[in-house]
């Protein structure tokens, strides 16, 4: 179990970027944004607030790890002088990570570098039956229902709010749709609900964001399921609803950066590992609208 004063500092650290991100305008344009979100996609191994932390830090690094996994998974020492990037870590305020850059082979004969830098843009697949499999098995540890429903084919889903002693929302999935097109508006709907724009729960994992507009709603939604299929290399189909804001250098909807990687980290959590509840309850706060995508 985490320590209190550890959860603050992190907390802390968080409230800090986004204040920092606020005054400087950070991120605030299609191209810009679009750099950082190629950017958290190239490091599936780290978390994705931790991936803009490193960003922020220097933009132009290749691939970064602890100094005890370059030596136990590629054989690597750091050099005099290494650079550390400073990222957040589980039972710890704080961890240091190293650029393959300010590495060097402990083997001059033997030199591993890690096969993402060799090949940044690997191929694609479909989602796997293990992880819908988890997802489905994380949804009630979250306090949500899947349902598939006999639906036209251009209604991909929904999720609802619902009054239930288990149960804070139901998630509807077209059955006539590919398992692939399933993940993807699951994962769609499941960023409402972890963006706050259904309301939050007694768990308080998430904040209240219902006030937020639709295209706000939306933006969000569909840059939480870009980033969740791009770190899983996973082919789910065209983004044009997200290239169409990043590819231009106009005004972006109302959204927060916060939320779309902490909601991306929590669906990659679902369809990962097992997720874990927090016990201790929060207030819970008013609902927000129902969404659809």
């Amino acid at each position: 179990m985490n320590h209190p004063e550890e959860e603050l500092t992190r907390d802390s650290a968080r409230e800090s970027i986004d204040e920092l991100i606020a005054s400087t305008r950070a991120y605030q344009s299609g191209p810009e944004l679009k750099e950082l979100f190629d950017f958290v996609q190239k490091f599936p191994h780290l978390a994705p607030f931790n991936a803009m932390l490193v960003h922020i830090q220097n933009s132009g690094v290749q691939y970064v790890l602890r100094a005890s996994d370059w030596r136990k998974k590629y054989w690597r020492r750091l050099k005099p002088k290494a650079r550390p990037y400073v990222i957040l870590w589980p039972m710890a305020p704080v961890h240091f990570v190293f650029d393959l850059s300010d590495t060097e082979p402990i083997n001059p004969d033997f030199d591993q570098i890690p096969a993402l830098v060799e090949n940044p843009f690997p191929a694609k697949g479909t989602v796997s039956a293990k992880v819908m499999k988890r997802l489905h098995q994380n949804a009630p540890r979250r306090r949500i229902v899947i349902e598939y429903i006999d639906g036209a084919t251009g209604l991909a889903g929904q999720v609802q709010r619902v009054k239930s002693p288990v149960v804070d929302f139901v998630i509807f999935l077209n059955q006539k749709h590919s398992e692939t097109q399933q993940f993807g508006t699951l994962v769609h709907e499941l960023a409402h609900i972890f963006c706050g724009h259904l309301g939050t729960t007694e768990e308080g994992l998430w904040p209240e964001r219902g006030n937020l507009n639709l295209e706000g709603r939306e933006f969000e939604a569909e840059a939480v399921a870009y980033l969740v299929s791009e770190r899983m290399r996973l082919e789910i189909g065209s983004h044009s609803y997200l290239s169409g804001y990043l590819s231009k250098d106009g005004p972006l909807p109302e959204f927060s950066l916060e939320a779309i990687l902490k909601a991306t980290h929590m669906v990659e959590e679902m369809a990962t590992g097992l997720v874990r509840v927090r016990k201790k309850p929060a207030t819970s706060r008013k609902a927000g609208q129902d969404s659809e995508k």
